[in-house]
C-alpha cells in the first residue's frame, strides 16, 4: 500500500488550515475552560432578551480574538466592552433583525395562502438570516463603521464569499438545526459550550475572506 507523501500531507494540513478547522482545533485545546465560562457568561446577559444583540456582540469579540490572536484581554473586559459600545444602536438593529424571519414568515398567513407557502417562506427567511448574521456581528467587531455599512458588508460577503457561506450552512447551520430537533437532549451541552462553539465555528470560517478584504488586523484591534 502506497502512503501519501510529504508534499501530499502538507497540502491536506494547509487545506484544513485554511478551511478553518485548524483554528477550531487550536482554540478549543488552548481555550476550552474559557470557552465554558464565556458561554455561561453569554447565557446569563441574555436572559433580559433585549440584550441578546450586545451579548452577541461580546461573545464575536472575544472568540475574534482567539481565532485572529490580535487584542490580548480577559474575557470579561472584552466582553463588556463590546457589550456597551453602541449599545441603543447595535441593541434596536439586531432584535429587528432578530424579529426580521418571523415577520417574513407572517405575510403567506396574512394573504391566506396554504401551509407549504409558510414554511417555505419561514425556511427561506430563516437562512437569509443566518447567512447574513454570520458575517454581521463579526464585522461589528472588527470594523469601525456604521451599522448599515456593516449590514451591506455582510449581506455581499454572504453572496461573493458563498463557499464560505456554504461551510458555515454546513457545520453551524446544521448544529443549529440538530439543536432544535434535540433541544431537551441537548439543553446540558447547550448550557456548558454550544453557544460559544457555534460562534467558533462562524468565526474560525470567515476569518480568512476578512484577512483577505481587511488584513490580519484591523484599525479596531490595534
Amino acid at each position: 500500500m502506497a502512503f501519501p507523501s510529504k508534499e501530499k500531507g502538507r497540502d491536506v494540513f494547509a487545506a484544513l488550515k485554511a478551511s478553518g478547522w485548524e483554528s477550531v482545533r487550536l482554540v478549543l485545546s488552548q481555550y476550552w475552560v474559557r470557552l465554558i465560562g464565556l458561554n455561561l457568561l453569554y447565557l446569563l446577559c441574555c436572559l433580559p432578551v433585549i440584550t441578546i444583540p450586545a451579548a452577541t456582540c461580546g461573545l464575536h469579540r472575544v472568540i475574534l480574538n482567539m481565532v485572529r490572536e490580535t487584542r490580548y484581554e480577559g474575557v470579561f473586559h472584552g466582553f463588556f466592552a463590546e457589550f456597551r459600545t453602541h449599545f441603543l444602536k447595535r441593541t434596536v438593529f439586531g432584535l429587528l433583525l432578530l424579529l426580521a424571519p418571523a415577520s417574513i414568515a407572517c405575510y403567506p398567513i396574512i394573504f391566506g395562502m396554504e401551509g407549504s407557502a409558510v414554511v417555505i417562506t419561514t425556511t427561506i427567511s430563516v437562512l437569509l438570516y443566518f447567512c447574513i448574521t454570520k458575517y454581521f456581528y463579526p464585522l461589528l467587531v472588527l470594523l469601525d463603521v456604521d451599522i448599515w455599512a456593516n449590514f451591506k458588508n455582510a449581506c455581499i460577503m454572504a453572496v461573493v464569499e458563498w463557499r464560505t457561506t456554504l461551510q458555515l450552512l454546513i457545520t453551524a447551520g446544521l448544529l443549529d438545526l440538530m439543536l432544535l430537533l434535540f433541544t431537551y437532549q441537548a439543553l446540558p451541552f447547550y448550557i456548558i459550550i454550544l453557544c460559544a462553539f457555534n460562534c467558533l465555528l462562524g468565526c474560525s470560517f470567515v476569518n480568512q475572506p476578512f484577512e483577505k478584504y481587511f488584513g490580519s488586523k484591523t484599525a479596531s484591534e490595534k
